[in-house]
């Protein structure tokens, strides 16, 4: 476990991660208060809806002869 301290830049407090935890300079962490006080930070995550990438649902049963009623 790593002991830390926050240290005052500007108007901000920082803390300095140490560099065992396997963090990239320039990567980008979503920052909350969790409970009891708890400072969580998370990798910030690609939104999946961003971009160019065709998302409609694709027609699985094309050619597929239906029997009597099964709809």
């Amino acid at each position: 476990m790593n002991t830390v301290k926050t240290r005052k830049v500007g108007n901000s407090l920082t803390v300095t991660i140490p560099k065992n935890l396997g963090m990239t300079e320039g990567q980008e962490m979503v920052v909350y208060k969790g409970i009891d006080g708890v400072i969580v930070l998370a990798p910030k995550l690609k939104d999946p809806f961003d971009g160019i990438a065709d998302l409609r649902m694709t027609n699985d049963f094309e050619g597929v002869k239906i029997i009597d009623s099964e709809i």
